[in-house]
């Protein structure tokens, strides 16, 4: 009998989480008066002491309630001391000591646990020599400890093993919500700082084209109208991750918003340009360089080149500007730059920034 396995299924009994198959072993004590049947009919103390006994061996039974819910070594020395305590009623009293075995079992240091049964067992072997009981009664009573402590062993073993495997999965789906989400964050500050700024680009444009060209205003208008669609689209897209922004489609918006920035764009290598389904990160990576080139760089041109393997597709992407600097100071890279670095990492790819006194050069490439 397993008399403390650790399996899995639990319910809820009194608070405490208690294992199913611990309530179930209680049936052993089932033979504990069957000798009474058979052999010897109990006195009144007899049946009295050994319902004392129980009452003390339940709470024994069902005490690891902490979070390791393995037994110490007074519960297990009690327990065997019931076993001997009751011999004097004629029950089998070797439930007791069976008991105690298999809450030796689940001992977590493996060299103790063996130790406690081997006590055990010399300390059945010597109540039975001293209290002149049968060496049939010793053997069988040696005998099942042993059947009893290989079985619970491996069921504390595998129940153990389960849940490690649990905690395992439970640490990973909250590794992979985590990643889910710093990639939701990537695509929220990527998209919405890239429209956003384009968008306040244009309505500054066309707050000043407003009196001398107000058609100029209306186009700029309406494109801020379409925009502000497409970034919804977009936003809804990288939400449900199905973010498929190619290199070739970012170009158009890409031209868009330099030209409202006023900053003059020359492009290398488009003309041969295929795009490859690694190239989205690519692809949100220039969106990011070209929202800094706006925001920060104080640039009037910026060249865009391309570096592809022989069939066409994209390997990396080069960004270049010219907007100077006096006194160039190490980069401070925020969100958007570390988004970035994190999602080319992701691809198997690399960033990498070189500032000089005539501007800025961004490199993003990606695993061929």
């Amino acid at each position: 009998m397993n008399a403390a396995s650790d399996a899995p299924e639990v319910f809820r009994f009194g608070g405490q989480n208690l294992n199913r198959y611990r309530i179930a072993y209680l049936s052993y004590l089932l033979l504990y008066p069957v000798p009474w049947f058979i052999h010897h009919k109990p006195t009144p103390s007899q049946l009295l002491f050994s319902f004392c006994a129980l009452l003390v061996f339940l709470p024994l039974y069902f005490s690891p309630y902490r979070k390791d819910k393995t037994y110490g070594l007074p519960e297990i020395i009690m327990t065997a001391f019931l076993g001997f305590a009751t011999a004097w009623t004629h029950g089998d009293w070797l439930v007791y000591n069976i008991y105690a075995t298999g809450m030796s079992a689940r001992i977590r240091k493996r060299s103790h646990s063996i130790a406690t049964i081997i006590l055990l067992q010399c300390a059945l072997l010597s109540f039975c020599y001293f209290a002149n009981r049968s060496a049939i009664e010793a053997t069988v009573g040696v005998i099942l400890s042993l059947v009893t402590y290989v079985g619970t062993w491996m069921q504390w073993e595998l129940g153990y093993r389960n849940q490690q495997l649990q905690e395992a999965q439970h640490e990973i789906r909250t590794l992979a919500a985590t990643a889910e989400r710093e990639r939701i964050a990537r695509d929220m500050h990527d998209l919405l700082g890239h429209s956003l700024t384009v968008i306040s680009v244009k309505a500054e444009l066309a707050e000043r084209l407003f009196l001398g060209n107000p058609e100029r205003a209306q186009r700029e208008i309406a494109d801020i109208t379409q925009i502000a669609r497409t970034s919804l689209h977009e936003v809804r897209q990288a939400v449900s991750g199905m973010n498929g922004t190619s290199l070739q489609q970012e170009l158009t918006p890409t031209r868009k918003a330099l030209e409202a920035a006023g900053i003059a764009l020359t492009i290398q290598g488009e003309q041969d340009l295929l795009d490859k389904p690694q190239s989205s990160v690519l692809a949100m990576a220039l969106r990011e360089a070209i929202t800094n080139v706006i925001r920060h760089s104080n640039a009037r041109r910026c060249m865009i080149s391309f570096e592809c393997d022989p069939e066409g597709h994209a390997l990396a992407i080069k960004v270049e500007d010219d907007g100077k600097s006096s006194a160039p100071v190490p980069i401070s890279e925020g969100n958007g730059l570390q988004g970035m670095r994190a999602r080319l990492a992701a691809a198997g790819g690399s960033l990498s920034l070189h500032q000089t006194h005539s501007g800025l050069t961004l490199k993003a490439s990606i695993a061929s």
